[in-house]
């Protein structure tokens, strides 16, 4: 949602109205219209890394989009939202979110499908006495399923001149992990087409050891368990949309994310950075 640009407030001005139609006539593939659906797809080349020890790349080719943005709720692919209040620089929001960590353990799972492609900070933790080191990798397929998690919360939004910032606080809602995320992420509009985001994923030790962790009655052979602890995740991403059309648009989107030690020391972990890499052209539908 990091990028999307929300014109909701019928009551403004008409000098504002004026300055938001200007930015969505130079940013027509970020701009929906308040009470309609909007639908698109792109079709291109692209991939997701994936961490996990002896996992094929995800294959990114074509990526649908829809959402839709009332006066007060909104669906952006896989988010549902409720907005609580907002001003013309900021809003505060009731949103339910899915938990992406399990794109890794399934092919089809649909945070593969519905792809963020747009612009969305510390040290590592301390591992805790309970951790169990062991160099041997364990494949994931051999460990219990690590199922879809959805997660709801508050999210605050605030608008700069050129920037967007956005923090989440978040909560398992479908009893998967009991655990909890907080997001930040602040996205920063270089030029009319170019566009820089960084920020981090916080997930609490539940969530984390959920899915990379090794449970005592997972191990395998004479292999140890492993309890990951809490862990911090930034990441940065640069986007380039250029229009050629009145529905279509050429874009490219890079983001790298540095997993944290607690994640990358999982036996079932081979790498400690997933790339998310996308080059291809985006279709609107009216």
């Amino acid at each position: 949602m990091i990028s999307i640009l929300l014109f909701s407030n019928l009551t403004e001005a008409k000098d504002q109205a004026a300055l938001q139609q200007n930015i969505c006539d130079e940013h027509r593939d970020q701009c929906v219209e308040s009470g309609e659906w909007t639908f698109s797809v792109s079709i291109g080349i692209g991939l997701r890394t994936n961490p996990l020890f002896e996992s094929d790349n995800i294959p990114l080719i074509i990526l649908p989009e829809f959402s839709y943005y009332g006066d007060r709720f909104f669906i952006d692919n896989l988010d549902l939202g409720y907005t609580v209040f907002s001003t013309a620089n900021n809003s505060l929001n009731l949103i339910a979110t899915p938990s992406f960590d399990s794109v890794f353990f399934d092919r089809w799972d649909p945070g593969n499908l519905f792809v963020n492609l747009t612009s969305n900070v510390g040290d590592s933790l301390t591992p805790s006495n309970q951790v169990e080191y062991n160099l041997t990798r364990i494949n994931p397929n051999e460990l219990s399923t690590r199922k879809f998690s959805y997660l709801a919360g508050l999210e605050y939004s605030q608008d700069f001149e050129n920037g967007l910032l956005q923090f989440s606080l978040l909560n398992d809602i479908s009893d998967t992990h009991s655990g909890k995320e907080i997001r930040l992420a602040y996205a920063y509009s270089l030029s009319h087409f170019f566009s820089t985001a960084f920020g981090f994923t916080w997930k609490d030790k539940n969530l984390t050891d959920y899915y990379y962790g090794v449970n005592p009655d997972e191990i395998v052979g004479d292999r140890g368990s492993y309890q990951a602890s809490a862990s911090f995740n930034p990441f940065v991403r640069i986007s380039l949309n250029t229009a050629t059309g009145h529905n279509d648009f050429w874009r490219l989107s890079l983001e790298v994310q540095k997993l944290d030690s607690q994640i990358a020391k999982s036996p079932i972990i081979n790498d400690e950075y997933v790339v998310t890499f996308f080059v291809g052209k985006k279709f609107k539908f009216d």
